[in-house]
Order: C-alpha cells, then structure tokens, then sequence
C-alpha cells in the first residue's frame, strides 16, 4: 500500500488527475473512433487515447469499447495468509516450498509472515463479478498452508493471530502474460492479464506504453518493443501456467 501511495502521489506532482472510485459505465466513441470515457456520476473525460489497465475489470471496459479479444482474461481469487512472526526466530528470508506448493516472505517490517500458494489448482477459482467476491481466505486453505510452513519452521510456537486477505488476479489463460498495446477498435489499447504479475512488470510495461504515446524515450526506459506482448502475437510457450511462469 505504502508503494503505491508513493507512486499516485509522484503522479499527481506531473499533473495526473487520480481518481477513486471512478466507475466507469461507458466507452464513448464517435464514427467508430473512441473518444473518451463517461463516469457513472455522469462525468465525461474527453481523450485522444484510452488505456484500459482495469485489471479484473478489463472484461468489461472491453466490452464497451467493442473490442474482441481472443485471449482469455479471468478474474480468479488468490488468497493468502498472515501470522505473527516472533522476533527471536531472526529475520525471515522470502523463500518458497516446492514440495508443499507455498511461498513465504515477511510483512509489516518483518512483524508477520505472509503465505501464498504457487499451486496451479489455487489459481482457477473464477470470479463472475470482481466487486462481489468471498475477501477472506478459506479456513482449509489457511490450516493447510500453516500447518505447511509450521513444518518447515518447527521452532515457531503453533499460536499467535493469524489473518489473510483474498484479492483478485486476472490470469491470462493462454500463456499467463499480459497483452499490451492497440486493439482493433481505434484509439483504444490495453493492457491486461498480468497473470499476478502486475507490481513486478508494472514499471517496465509503463515505460513501453509511454514511449509509444509519446514518441520519447528517457534514459530509464525499458528497450523491450511493446510488440512482446501484443494483442495479436502468439502465446508465448511456457512450461506452467501458474503465477511462477
């Protein structure tokens, strides 16, 4: 959360208008060429150029714009668990455990432990609406990837609080990479389907589209073509297609 309030706010200092809770309800077009987006409050923002980043949501903003993409785009829940992490166990390294499907890394300053799944099986759970869905972790998916990581830690005491969260990945079905760039439908692009991917690739994904809008390229900036991930490539071969792809 700290991150991304750092980055909405290093927007806003160039100018970026950032807005919460901005439902959008329409892709507004004109003689086929989109040209901005309305608001449910009846707001219109006029745009040479729409981007839909909506993550979950993609589906829908796509569907308004009439754009038809042949890749599959899934909202799927993800959950994850946190414990207490007792300080004289030393610093926690990330790490992950092929043989019972977890991974682990520290939380709030190395005062808890999170803990995911790397199972491919803990990837297929659909959501048909993303703002309507279960947000807390399962009880058997808690006990079974804490009584996992209790195995690996035997000096962690079996008590302390323990929470969990469940959020929202949109996977990619075809290949679990994002598809980025221009769609059919005139002045409207995308960039969907991280695949649980999205903090990670965000920057270098930004920095491709940036460069494509405004024809600049800044000493920082990726050199990876936006081509990579097209809407109209070939999926890209991968031996799983899970969150480790």
């Amino acid at each position: 959360m700290g991150a991304n309030q750092d980055l909405i706010e290093a927007a806003r200092t160039i100018g970026v208008d950032v807005r919460y809770r901005a439902h959008v309800i329409d892709v507004m077009k004109s003689d086929g060429s989109v040209t901005g987006v309305k608001l449910a409050d009846g707001t219109r923002i006029d745009a040479g150029l729409v981007i839909n980043a909506s993550g979950p949501w993609c589906n829908q903003l796509n569907a308004m714009a009439g754009a038809d993409l042949r890749w599959t785009l899934t909202p799927t829940r993800i959950q994850i668990v946190y414990r207490e992490w007792p300080p004289d166990l030393g610093k926690l390294p990330v790490g992950s455990d092929f043989s019972t499907g977890s991974y682990f890394r520290p939380e709030s300053g190395g005062q808890q432990v999170l803990i995911g799944s790397v199972l491919p099986e803990d990837e297929e759970e659909i959501v048909d609406d993303p703002d309507n869905y279960k947000r807390m972790p399962d009880a058997e998916f808690t006990q079974m990837k804490l009584a996992a990581f209790h195995h690996r830690v035997p000096a962690l005491e079996p008590r302390g609080h323990v929470s969990g969260v469940a959020g929202l990945y949109t996977m990619n079905r075809e290949d679990v990479h994002p598809v980025v760039g221009p769609t059919e439908v005139d002045r409207f692009w995308v960039a969907n389907g991280f695949s649980g991917h999205g903090f990670k690739l965000a920057p270098a994904i930004g920095s491709m589209v940036a460069q494509e809008v405004s024809g600049e390229t800044l000493a920082l900036d990726t050199d990876v073509p936006m081509s990579f991930f097209s809407v109209d490539r070939e999926p890209i071969s991968v031996e799983t297609k899970s969150v480790l792809a």
